[in-house]
């Protein structure tokens, strides 16, 4: 696998902006992707609240590559 690519990926979000205050529209989707997060073991370096999205940034390519694999992948 090569090593350059993007280390960042921004994913669907209930969150808005508002007045530069994130604000979740749903009380538990936080607490259930960040449980979920947690599971995978993947080391997010940075995190930006943006309007109906949430992009992370991970420590290498490689892992945020393996994230998307795993979120798409995920059970709902």
């Amino acid at each position: 696998m090569a090593t350059s690519g993007r280390k960042s990926i921004k994913i669907e979000a209930p969150i808005m902006l508002i007045e530069g205050t994130p604000i979740w529209m749903d009380k538990n989707w936080p607490v259930d992707f960040f449980d979920w997060l947690s599971k995978t073991k993947l080391q997010v370096s940075g995190m930006k609240h943006m309007n109906k999205k949430l992009q992370l940034t991970f420590v290498t390519p490689k892992e945020c590559t393996m994230f998307g694999l795993k979120y798409a992948s995920r059970k709902k």
